[in-house]
This record gives structure tokens, sequence and C-alpha cells, in this order.
């Protein structure tokens, strides 16, 4: 049994339900056990999926590929079963190998920088901050940054709340 409950839809106040629904005209499609835990808030719920918007954002900058391999790896760098076997499964329809794909130079750096981030953002190390700096321009830095500490919100409820994987 989950920490954190998988709210049905008979069981979400009015706010959630309204947050269900404009979430769901946004983003087609069934809704995840991760959506049913942060259901019992509409204000949790709101403030969590708002990493769509931020995922919409860096797309144009990076590609869907290299977000992908971003958020597997701080996924895989915190080791959160929930994202990091949803990130895999994406990552594997697209036909890439997650453990060991081919990434260009920017692509690398971020799989580094993720999987630190997931392991501790307090240990990074000085010349990977360097490198991202010289890399990534300071709105994409911005972006990517809060994007992390998104994923890794996500990884922690997931972790903690025992959200089981989606069938």
């Amino acid at each position: 049994m989950a920490f954190l409950a998988l709210h049905s839809d008979d069981e979400l106040t009015p706010d959630a339900a309204a947050a269900a629904q404009r979430f769901l005209e946004a983003h087609p499609g069934p809704l995840s056990n991760l959506d049913r835990a942060l259901l019992g808030s509409a204000t949790v719920f709101t403030t969590y999926t708002a990493w769509f918007e931020l995922r919409d954002e860096l797309i144009p900058f990076l590609g869907e590929r290299a977000v992908n391999l971003f958020c597997f790896a701080i996924s895989d760098g915190y080791v959160a079963p929930y994202p990091t076997t949803f990130f895999r499964r994406e990552l594997e329809l697209s036909g890439d190998d997650p453990v060991d794909p081919q990434v260009t130079e920017a692509e690398r750096l971020l799989i580094d920088w993720g999987r630190a981030l997931g392991a501790g953002a307090a240990s990074l190390s000085p010349e990977l901050r360097d490198a991202v700096e010289q890399t990534f321009q300071p709105k994409l830095r911005l972006l990517l940054t809060a994007f992390a500490g998104l994923m890794v919100a996500v990884c922690v409820v997931t972790v903690v709340g025992q959200v089981p994987n989606d069938g």
C-alpha cells in the first residue's frame, strides 16, 4: 500500500477535480499514479504539474530527447524507481539505450549534471558547475535548474509516498 493515497475521481474535492480537468485538457490521456497521489490537494497537483510547462519551455532549446535524458539521469541519481522507470521507458520507446546512449557533448553534460543533482546538489563539483555555465546561456541555466528542482521534488514524492509504477 502506498504511503500517499491514490485518489479516485469520486474522492476528489471540487478544486482537485477542476485542476485535473484543466490538466487533462492540455495533456490528454489517463492520469498516472503520481497524478492520483498529487490530487489529494489541488494546490499540490497544480504546483507539481507545472513541471510540464517548464519541460515545454526547455524542449525548443534542447529537444525532447535531451530533456528525457536529463530527467532519467536525475531520477536514476536519486534512485527513484517511479520516475526512473517512466523515463527509461520513454527513452526505450524512442529507440534509445538509457544505460549507454549515444550523446552529444551537451547531452553528456546534462546526464552528468542530472546524476549529480539527483545524488545531492550540495555535492556538485565546481568543475561540473563551470562546464554547465560555459555550455548553457543564463536563461537556459535558470530553466534547467528550476526544472531539476521540480524533478527532484517528484523523486521525493514518489519515494517517500511509495507511489507504485503505473501498470
